[in-house]
């Protein structure tokens, strides 16, 4: 790269790191809900669902995905926008770096590489706002009202 950054920079900079933090929000969002659906469809009580969700946590996101697709399938469009973003954060986290940089080095290409991670970013918040409101589904299914859930962690949130 020149000593001069490139135009937008500063903006692929932020593009880039909220993409990266929003991958990681997903795949958080899918461990909670295959816990969620297991708690209410399988039976599993606090701590098998806790162990679960630390498990998937600690792997990559496609162990989550597999197992979803095999124990707790998502809706049809649903899934389909789950693989697909898992091959684009996989592309981001693995493959990213090598393909941008000779373009980058000289500030080339930075508009398509700032669409593709806000594209990343919009489907990451698409597919949370699906998978709440199926855990909001899951939650009515035992008599458990979401609003309430969601009043207790918003206070649990201020209070720190």
């Amino acid at each position: 790269m020149t000593s001069a950054k490139p135009e937008r920079w500063e903006e692929l900079c932020h593009d880039i790191g909220l993409a990266l933090l929003l991958g990681q929000k997903v795949q958080f969002a899918l461990a909670h809900y295959f816990g969620v659906h297991q708690g209410v469809r399988a039976g599993w009580n606090k701590s098998q669902i806790e162990e679960k969700i630390r498990f998937f946590l600690s792997k990559p996101m496609g162990v989550v995905v597999a197992e979803i697709k095999k124990s707790a399938p998502l809706p049809g469009a649903l899934s389909t926008d789950v693989d697909t973003f898992k091959t684009d954060r996989n592309w981001l986290v693995h493959d990213f770096d090598e393909e941008s940089t000779p373009y980058i080095f000289k500030g080339e290409r930075i508009d398509h590489y700032i669409s593709r991670m806000e594209q990343i970013s919009r489907d990451a918040q698409r597919i949370m706002v699906e998978l709440d409101k199926i855990g909001d589904d899951l939650m009515k299914e035992k008599g458990v009202d979401p609003s309430a859930i969601k009043k207790i962690a918003e206070d649990r949130l201020k209070t720190g």
